[in-house]
């Protein structure tokens, strides 16, 4: 298994660059009676100004993965947070590889709970899952993009994209009568907000008898030491994986015992 990361320039900005700078020759290449009328205008004005119009092109890193066979590629962008790769994500991804035999996604129900820019939906889909994807509304695009360019005629399913905002409206937009989620998958979602009591809600909510919870992050702030205590007095948790190179931990999460036995 091999991950690549590179940075590279938006084609997009790159090709409206070209096609400016084709137009600007093609003036400059104008006939030599033309240049003369406009230069002579010019110099027969009393002020000439010369007016710049800049222009701004966006060039945004570009990220590319091996995974499941397949070479990934992973466009960013500057909206937020969860607009770039983090560790726990890159980190989720080989474990998910790496174990496929113990927890095997194929034909799987998936969610992932802040995809963000949605490597690790990309690799739940290429490894056969039935995956809905989610985040805020302001990530839905980038994700929908990434996840379309990456697992289009390559997964076995196609995944989905869906807004969810955390222990908002959870029991009208994923009602329990109808959806179930075998595993529930999340990647650096806790870091310095104010949102860890509803994301841990939200953990809850989709934790349903026979699910489990797989959460990669980096640990980073003692509010992030602060919720993994809330999250194991919550869930039956074990430590998966301890990496300290990334200083990044995977834990496992499933329903308490006692209350899967009183469902």
């Amino acid at each position: 298994m091999e991950t690549i990361s590179s940075v590279d320039t938006s084609t997009e900005g790159e090709e409206e660059f070209e096609i400016q700078r084709q137009e600007e020759q093609s003036e400059m290449d104008s006939s030599d009676e033309n240049e003369e009328i406009r230069m002579d205008a010019k110099k027969s004005s009393g002020d000439v100004h010369r007016i710049w119009s800049p222009s701004v092109f966006g060039y945004f890193p570009k990220e590319c993965y091996l995974f499941a066979g397949y070479e990934i590629t992973i466009h960013e962008s500057v909206d937020h947070f969860g607009a770039v790769t983090w560790p726990g994500a890159v980190e989720l991804c080989h474990f998910l590889e790496n174990h496929w035999t113990e927890f095997n996604l194929n034909d799987k129900n998936v969610i992932e709970l802040g995809a963000g820019t949605g490597l690790v939906s990309i690799v739940a889909g290429l490894l056969g899952a039935y995956v809905t994807s989610t985040d805020l509304t302001c990530a839905v695009g980038n994700l929908q993009s990434n996840l379309m360019r990456n697992t289009r005629w390559r997964s076995k399913h196609q995944p989905q994209v869906k807004e969810l905002v955390w222990n908002a409206d959870l029991d009208k937009s994923f009602p329990q009568s109808v959806h179930h989620y075998d595993y529930v998958l999340a990647a650096d979602v806790v870091y310095h907000h104010d949102c860890l009591d509803d994301l841990l809600a939200t953990f809850d909510y989709f934790c349903q008898p026979g699910s489990v919870i797989l959460w990669a992050n980096k640990l980073r702030f003692n509010s992030d030491y602060t919720f993994l205590e809330k999250f194991k007095a919550t869930f039956d948790t074990i430590v998966l994986a301890d990496i300290p190179q990334s200083e990044t931990v995977i834990i496992k999460g499933t329903m308490k015992a006692q209350l899967a036995k009183n469902t």
